[in-house]
């Protein structure tokens, strides 16, 4: 880790004394004052993505490649004062913009504004004012403070716009290059430098022919603008620039002129102007694709939010489906627990008695006929005593399942508690449910029961609806009760129904049995 920290700063000061040797090998003016100032650029990419507390380290490797790049050309005093001179302009760039955006990028139009507005105009503006000041000290008489400045000062931008653009992006990780876009890639290089060789070094610009026009270069920027982005952007620009600049030492291009001043404030003037235009272009596009993804990306979360949410709804609605039914089976359940006696199977009280009034309730308003038949299994206490009270229950249930096999689906049969039984039969007359009570009886007698050897036997008692004063159902089922009690006293196994013309409780047998 200590070793990569004193790394990349001796990185930077080798590659600021590079690029500063090269800017004085490129001097046009015979006071040594550069076209461009590529050092700048690199001093302030660094500043830019360096650690704060590794800022001293960066700029103490600057003053030494500084001092020893200019000491060929400029005295000691000189090489120093430049150095100082840069190293402010590079310090308050860095401040202000890590102030403004951290992390500084160029993927954003107000990024590049405010890099052009600082590390453009202020920063250097201020900075060659005493940078300036060296030169017209020492340099021809002929050439004004303030042409220095102006010299100074762009060429500076010049050199910052060159390189940290380029360095940002390729820091960043958006220097690389996608396969499909190689070949596109290749294409653009080839256009561009056909065209710079021929505006740069054939083009004289005298002839005014639109071929020949330096600003041509622009349009062909928008196209890695439009298709590839800001790193791409800033290397083609860097491209045109290098090829300016050798075309301009060479004495070639359409800037050259007799007055050095004056040509490389065109040159400068040109490239600042094509750099930075073909730059926030980029910085504005890459922008709108960025939204552009970001909408997109937010499209497609928000479409595969409301796919999960239609898929949970599905099956919301599914579980309550399921959840419903099963309630429904349950309340049926419920209702069929409420309804009828757990032993036999038949109705229990409860559920006999709604049923019964609903149907007396219809017969009476239809005049039609119902009778109700009331059963007493005999002597069941000494089944009980004698074989158990499971042999009992098996009995219940043996003479129950019997009953019901011979019923009509409208007939209501129930137990009312103990051994007793009752039915409702809905449009039978009294003769029909004394024909149905001796089937019964009969049946009975005849039931064959494990649990009970000797077999059983069954008392009966009939009433029907509208006979001696049975006018609802409370007093059908007294009358049915009293019928069998009849059967009971008359001994038992027998039908007994109430005689219409004998008096109350004068209780007439007017049934069958042995």
């Amino acid at each position: 880790m200590t070793t990569r920290r004193f790394f990349y700063p001796l990185l930077a000061g080798a590659l600021y004394f590079a690029g500063a040797r090269l800017g004085v090998a490129a001097s046009a003016m015979s006071e040594g004052i550069a076209i461009f100032w590529l050092p700048n650029g690199i001093l302030l990419a660094a500043l830019l993505v360096a650690r704060a507390r590794d800022w001293p380290l960066y700029l103490g490797a600057a003053v030494l490649a500084e001092v020893f790049a200019d000491l060929p050309a400029f005295t000691l005093w000189q090489a120093l004062g430049f150095a100082a001179v840069n190293l402010f302009e590079c310090l308050l760039a860095a401040l202000v913009l890590r102030r403004l955006a951290q992390p500084f990028t160029f993927d954003r139009l107000r990024h590049v504004i405010w890099f052009g507005g600082v590390a453009l105009l202020l920063a250097p503006g201020l900075a060659a004012l005493p940078g300036a000041a060296i030169y017209a000290m020492d340099g021809d008489a002929q050439t004004s403070f303030w042409s220095y400045w102006r010299i100074w000062w762009v060429g500076d931008s010049l050199g910052v716009l060159m390189v940290v653009p380029l360095a940002l992006g390729w820091l960043s990780g958006r220097s690389a290059l996608r396969p499909l876009r190689i070949l596109e890639t290749a294409a653009i290089l080839v256009v561009t430098s056909v065209l710079a060789w021929r505006i740069f070094v054939l083009g004289g610009g005298e002839t005014g022919r639109l071929l020949d026009s330096p600003f041509l270069m622009l349009p062909l920027l928008l196209w890695p603008a439009i298709r590839l982005g800001v790193w791409e952007t800033a290397a083609f620009g860097l491209l045109i620039a290098v090829a300016a600049i050798l075309a301009n030492l060479a004495g070639l291009g359409p800037f050259h002129s007799e007055l050095p001043q004056a040509t490389v404030l065109r040159v400068q003037e040109y490239l600042a102007t094509l750099l930075f235009v073909s730059l926030a272009l980029a910085a504005l596009l890459q922008e709108l694709r960025d939204r552009n993804e970001s909408l997109q990306t937010h499209e497609r979360e928000l479409r595969e939010s409301r796919e999960a949410i239609w898929q949970l709804n599905l099956e919301l609605e599914s579980r309550v489906r399921a959840r419903t039914e099963e309630l429904q089976i349950a309340n049926r359940l419920l209702e069929e627990l409420a309804s009828v006696d757990s032993l036999t199977g038949a109705s229990n009280r409860r559920h006999f008695l709604e049923m019964a009034r609903i149907e007396v309730g219809r017969a009476l308003r239809l005049d039609m006929p119902v009778s109700a038949v009331m059963l007493d299994l005999d002597h069941f206490k000494r089944v009980n005593d004698v074989h158990g009270h499971e042999a009992g229950d098996r009995v219940l249930q043996t003479f129950a399942n019997a009953i019901r096999t011979t019923l009509r689906s409208s007939d209501i049969f129930a137990r009312l508690g103990g051994e007793e039984f009752m039915l409702l039969l809905p449009g039978q007359n009294r003769d029909n449910a004394c024909a149905l009570a001796e089937r019964l009886r009969m049946l009975t007698a005849s039931l064959e029961c494990r649990e009970c050897p000797e077999g059983v036997t069954v008392s009966i008692g009939v009433a029907g609806l509208g006979m001696h004063g049975a006018h609802d159902l409370d007093s059908l089922m007294r009358q049915a009760d009293r019928a069998l009690y009849v059967s009971k006293h008359a001994g038992r196994n027998r039908v007994s129904v109430i005689d219409d013309e004998a008096p109350d409780l004068g209780l007439a047998e007017s049934g069958t049995g042995p």
